[in-house]
């Protein structure tokens, strides 16, 4: 009888409460898969092919290395989305600004797809 008196009082403390703005409810709405023929189908990556594509700028994180765009399906890589790459050289970032349409170049490589190349579009 004492073991259950002990866990009808731990379970009657008042609980800390818990910040939403440091813990954010889980989404509400389940992820549906995709239905087979729904996606774009792309041919394998070819490694350390030049990919061209064309997007806008987003974000840019100099420090870190890497640059977000929202661009336009990427012809034999992947469907247009927005999205982070990293780059080869951090000096490719000081072409570009956020809110600039940029022309780029995606490379595949083993360690993953990096931006070699960026030209602000006129």
């Amino acid at each position: 009888m004492v073991a259950g008196s002990a866990i009808a009082l731990v379970s009657c403390q008042k609980q800390p409460e818990v910040s939403r703005e440091q813990h954010p409810a889980p989404a509400t709405t389940p992820a549906v898969p995709p239905t087979p023929g729904s996606l774009p189908s792309f041919p394998p990556v070819v490694m350390n092919k030049p990919y061209p594509g064309t997007g806008v700028v987003d974000l840019i994180n100099r420090q870190e290395g890497w640059i977000e765009i929202t661009h336009e399906e990427i012809k034999d890589l992947m469907p247009g989305m927005q999205m982070e790459f990293n780059v080869k050289d951090k000096t490719l970032l000081d072409r570009v600004a956020v809110g600039d349409r940029v022309d780029f170049t995606i490379t595949e490589t083993p360690k993953g797809e990096y931006l070699t190349d960026i030209k602000k579009k006129n």
